[in-house]
C-alpha cells in the first residue's frame, strides 16, 4: 500500500514558502532584491486577502523556496506526470 501525501491548499503552500524563506519580508527580498516591484505588503495581501500566490509571481516563489508551482497554484500548474505514465509517452509515427 502506498502512502498518499495530503495535497496542501494554495494558502498552506504559500505559508510553507513564507516559512521556508524566513518570513514575508525575506520572501519578497529573495524574489525582488531591490524590492522595486514586490514588497512585504504584497506577500501579506496574498496571505490575508487573496489566500493564494499571485499568478505573476508563482514561478519566482517556487524557485526561491522549493515549494512547487503545482502546490502554490494547482489551478494554473497541473500535477506533473510520472515519467513512466503511459499518458505521458510520445508515440512514434
Amino acid at each position: 500500500m502506498h502512502k498518499i501525501d495530503k495535497l496542501l491548499s494554495p494558502l498552506e503552500a504559500l505559508k510553507k514558502a513564507v516559512e521556508t524563506a524566513g518570513g514575508q519580508t525575506e520572501l519578497a527580498k529573495s524574489i525582488d532584491p531591490n524590492q522595486e516591484k514586490l514588497k512585504q505588503q504584497n506577500i501579506w495581501t496574498w496571505l490575508n486577502r487573496d489566500k493564494k500566490t499571485s499568478a505573476k509571481w508563482v514561478v519566482k516563489v517556487s524557485q526561491a523556496t522549493g515549494v512547487s508551482c503545482h502546490e502554490l497554484r494547482p489551478d494554473i500548474f497541473p500535477a506533473p506526470q510520472p515519467a513512466n505514465d503511459s499518458s505521458n509517452q510520445q508515440s512514434i509515427a
